[in-house]
């Protein structure tokens, strides 16, 4: 029963590799309502590996509303693992929440973005990654909670150090295999 979950989860994170490397590196959750007692949700999730060359991904969570009683929250989390030296490095990780004469409205953008340069190809173990589908899940469940912009910002640092703690105990040295962009998305249904 583990091996198939196991699987399962293996499945839910890898998808087929993005047609160009740009794609692969923008990681952007949206989220706008104008609509009174409105709710947009966008939650953007990306787990992206690379040898060396240039590490410009873009991890940007953005949130705006212009309403009485509306809530507006977006989430991008992005893990990144870089094998090898980058020729270049300039990740940029941003959140941007806009309330524009709202009352009684909670507008959030939250942004991480982790980073990890390693000099050998590593792998997560069965532990890390399903923490990792935890993380995501627990994050993912945030759109059906009526929180206030402290409660997110706190459960988004909750699961930030829980892949943290991903990053620095659950990467071993990886077999020979050739490297893929893992990556995956979850997007909101825009309730407005």
């Amino acid at each position: 029963m583990a091996t198939r979950a196991l699987a399962a989860l293996v499945a839910a994170l890898i998808c087929a590799a993005p047609a160009s490397a740009a794609q692969a590196r923008d990681n952007t959750a949206t989220a706008t309502i104008e609509t009174d007692g409105g709710r947009d949700f966008d939650f953007a999730w990306s787990l992206d590996r690379q040898r060396g060359g240039v590490v410009e991904h873009r991890n940007v969570a953005q949130a705006g509303a212009r309403c009485s009683d509306c809530r507006s929250t977006a989430i991008a989390f992005q893990i990144v693992i870089v094998e090898g030296q980058p020729e270049k490095f300039a990740p940029v990780n941003q959140a941007v929440a806009v309330n524009d004469q709202c009352t009684r409205c909670v507008v959030y953008a939250g942004a991480r973005q982790l980073v990890r340069v390693v000099d050998k190809p590593v792998r997560f173990t069965a532990k890390g990654l399903l923490t990792l589908a935890s993380v995501r899940h627990e994050l993912r469940k945030l759109e059906d909670q009526d929180l206030t912009v402290d409660q997110l910002a706190d459960a988004l640092e909750a699961q930030e150090a829980r892949a943290l703690d991903v990053l620095q105990n659950e990467l071993v040295p990886r077999s020979g295999k050739s490297w893929k962009v893992l990556r995956s998305r979850d997007r909101g249904d825009d309730d407005s």
